[in-house]
């Protein structure tokens, strides 16, 4: 006798395309729960940027000057014997007015020029004390007058306050706190504003360029042609510091009076790379035989740790350490 078999139970097969639509569903909402949640944090950011620029001073405009209309700047800084360094601009270029022969150095100034014709504050002091001293303002670390044609504008330098974090400015005679150290532009006595000469030692970073180093000590001369010895006179030679000047004008005859007559001078004879360019802007480089000439002259009577030197070709006669013009002259012995 057959066995009936079981009936077979008939499954419902779901539809993909409803999982695919309920799957959408739950990405859109999943989007517009993350782009609320942005919109929401974008709005309180914006929010807590507004408040912090209210509290934060807007920057107070104390000058907005074009610096190539400035015509002059006048300043006194405590500390230094020149006492008034008063400079003039004649046929665009800067002059020292008690002097125009004075050898300028046109970048330091106009530096000067910049920090007076461009001048921002934190805030104005509006509630001031009766004593300024205590801004730093009875006894200013600088006095400034900057003209503009018949414009004048001036400015006393004050204190540092370590609280508020900004230098106290009396521009005009208004009292502000500013961000910026003004004096570090006129910390400069007329020794710091002289064009200095270097030694140019970028030339003899090749060593093979240079031929030979001559050395006259006052008896005679050496020529130098080993390479270690060409190697220490060029180091003694571009370890030279220009600073301190004794002259800052001065012909052939003046310099005999300091000895430097080339009696005693190291001379670096090499070729020296000049690189030029045609109409078609193609570079070429040549090198054309050349020498520096480096005087050393006397000791200075009133202080012989100093001896006087100059560059042949320069008007200034400078004062360097002796003991670094005697090793100069002795290299090579």
């Amino acid at each position: 006798m057959q066995q009936e078999q079981p009936a077979r139970r008939k499954t419902k097969r779901k539809n993909p395309l409803l999982r695919l639509l309920v799957l959408l569903a739950c990405a859109a909402v999943l989007f517009a729960v993350y782009y609320a949640a942005r919109k929401i944090n974008e709005k309180k950011a914006a929010e807590e940027a507004a408040r912090l620029a209210a509290m934060t001073p807007k920057p107070v405009t104390v000058a907005d000057f074009d610096p190539a209309g400035l015509t002059e700047i006048a300043y006194e800084t405590p500390g230094t014997t020149d006492g008034t360094v008063k400079l003039r601009v004649v046929n665009g270029a800067w002059q020292w007015a008690d002097d125009p022969a004075f050898p300028l150095d046109q970048t330091a100034v106009s530096m000067m020029g910049n920090a007076v014709t461009k001048i921002t504050a934190v805030r104005e002091i509006t509630s001031l004390e009766a004593d300024l001293s205590g801004y730093g303002l009875a006894e200013p670390s600088a006095k400034i007058t900057a003209k503009y044609g018949s414009e004048s504008h001036d400015y006393l330098l004050g204190s540092y306050n370590g609280t508020a974090g900004g230098y106290y400015l009396m521009a005009d005679g208004a009292v502000y706190l500013t961000e910026t150290n003004m004096l570090s532009a006129f910390s400069k006595s007329l020794a710091d504003l002289i064009k200095r000469d270097s030694v140019p030692s970028a030339d003899w970073t090749d060593r093979s360029l240079v031929s030979s180093v001559t050395v006259r000590g006052g008896e005679g001369e050496r020529i130098l042609t080993e390479e270690e010895e060409i190697d220490a006179a060029l180091t003694a030679l571009s370890s030279v510091y220009l600073r301190q000047y004794a002259e800052y004008k001065s012909d052939e005859a003046k310099k005999a009076e300091y000895g430097l007559d080339g009696s005693r001078s190291v001379t670096v004879n090499y070729r020296k790379a000049v690189t030029t360019s045609d109409q078609n802007g193609n570079s070429s480089t040549n090198y054309l035989d050349t020498s520096y000439v480096f005087l050393v002259g006397n000791p200075a009577p009133e202080d012989e740790t100093l001896t006087a030197a100059a560059p042949a070709s320069s008007g200034i006669v400078y004062l360097i350490p002796t003991d670094t013009a005697e090793k100069l002259l002795s290299t090579g012995q």
